[in-house]
């Protein structure tokens, strides 16, 4: 486990949407999909709650930053 990990993990759960929402169903089950290298301590501390608070957080970023979002489709048609 590594700080950069939990780093990662936060920064790419703020960008990616479709990642966010799969990770408010079982954020240990995405991790892990994705090769974040994290141990069980740290996953079970980021809890449902957080996900949903990294959620409203990422609704404020501009979708230029994001990997995928609905501000990028409505901003290109």
């Amino acid at each position: 486990m590594s700080q950069e990990a939990v780093e990662r993990l936060l920064g790419r759960l703020l960008t990616d949407d479709h990642f966010r929402k799969r990770a408010g169903e079982s954020i240990v089950c995405v991790s892990r999909e994705a090769g974040y290298d994290l141990n069980e301590d740290e996953l079970n501390s980021i809890s449902h709650d957080d996900v949903v608070r990294i959620d409203m957080v990422a609704g404020y970023l501009d979708g230029r930053i994001k990997r995928f979002s609905k501000i990028n489709i409505a901003s290109n048609s």
